[in-house]
């Protein structure tokens, strides 16, 4: 229709103010590139997982936030409403089969993830942490899989009360210092044990967690992942004899880490350096064994956090290297990409972290 006739049929144009601020939309997104490997969801012998630290709101919304962890990010890309809007997009263009994700608000996850998810065929599993607000949550396809059994635990409360941890129990008491750190965590393991729909033979054990943050907290996360690493085997080894595992999560440990080392060789020497992570005081040196062939699925990546003041590789998906191989990995974004607002988050990525993927296969 040509202006004369829209002006009859609507009246003369008028100028409509916005009650609010205008903001831009995101633009070219990080994760744009990497949808154009996950358009499809992959075929029934493969798996792809996710796992993801998504920023929970609680830490984005503070003073702090804004103004000394991200000044570089507009203050409007730090709003939930806004990040999440970008987050369900991303994680819809994943077409994932199972998704890990740590730093969950309660309400994100009720509201918002487990609703949109819901839509493109993801059933989702929730584990609070009870002193904050957030949590983790693990997303798995319904048509793949159906759920057979969750084993959560709070490391701390696992520690005191399971005679699986009795020995480690023990050990931890002749250091109180840190013993009483350990225990004043409120970290959480989330495992949930997972059939395959069209062969319910293959079963999986897929385990979530985010272990302690600080940076000198190394040996605080070698007793997390010491509990972590028991409880998994007490699933995957007692309950559903040599089950497959796959272990995601942002374990705020570098490769060079003792956590990591731990992890993937199967050991921890009582001389490592991470015993004594945070000063003579408060070593604890014990050597610690597990029993799984644990490989990083995505390698070591230059980083999975970037912000202003620190950039590393702090996420890993784990997975049992007897039982799955890699198909690929979804390239992270460029330098390039990440650095385009200085750092993360950005109006163009909702999280300080970024997203590993990887498709895998049983052998």
């Amino acid at each position: 229709c040509t202006p004369g006739d829209r002006e009859q049929r609507y009246g003369p144009a008028r100028e409509v103010e916005s009650s609010g601020p205008v903001e831009a939309g995101p633009g070219a997104c990080t994760f744009d590139a990497r949808h154009l490997y996950t358009k499809k969801v992959c075929g029934h012998g493969s798996v792809r997982a996710v796992s993801y630290n998504i920023l929970a709101d609680t830490y984005a919304q503070t003073e702090f936030s804004r103004t000394v962890l991200y000044p570089y990010c507009a203050p409007y890309a730090l709003e939930i409403d806004y990040r999440q809007n970008l987050l369900k997009k991303e994680l819809a263009g994943y077409s994932a089969d199972l998704i890990c994700l740590q730093e969950v608000d309660k309400s994100v996850f009720v509201d918002s993830l487990a609703p949109a998810l819901d839509a493109f065929g993801l059933e989702g599993l929730f584990k609070i942490k009870e002193k904050q607000h957030e949590g983790l949550a693990t997303f798995y396809r319904r048509d793949k899989f159906s759920l057979l059994s969750q084993h959560d635990i709070a490391f701390s409360e696992a520690l005191l009360s399971e005679p699986l941890h009795k020995e480690l129990c023990e050990q931890l008491a002749k250091y109180p210092l840190v013993q009483e750190k350990v225990l004043q965590r409120s970290s959480v393991l989330q495992v949930s044990v997972l059939q395959s729909t069209t062969d319910p033979s293959r079963k999986l054990c897929v385990a979530n967690t985010h272990l302690y943050w600080h940076p000198k907290g190394g040996n605080i996360r070698l007793i997390q992942i010491a509990v972590a690493m028991s409880h998994i085997k007490h699933v995957a080894c007692d309950l559903y004899p040599s089950i497959p595992v796959i272990f995601c999560g942002d374990f705020n440990s570098t490769p060079s880490s003792g956590t990591y080392s731990f992890i993937s060789s199967g050991g921890i020497a009582e001389d490592h350096e991470d015993w004594v992570s945070n000063g003579e005081e408060e070593r604890c040196s014990m050597s610690l064994s597990h029993p799984f062939k644990l490989l990083s699925a995505c390698g070591e990546p230059a980083y999975t956090n970037y912000v202003g003041g620190f950039h590393g590789c702090l996420d890993y998906i784990f997975i049992d290297r007897n039982a799955l191989e890699v198909e690929q990995v979804i390239p992270l974004p460029s330098h390039e990409e990440v650095t385009t607002h200085q750092a993360l988050p950005s109006v163009s990525h909702p999280s300080d972290h970024i997203a590993l993927i990887c498709d895998l296969k049983w052998k």
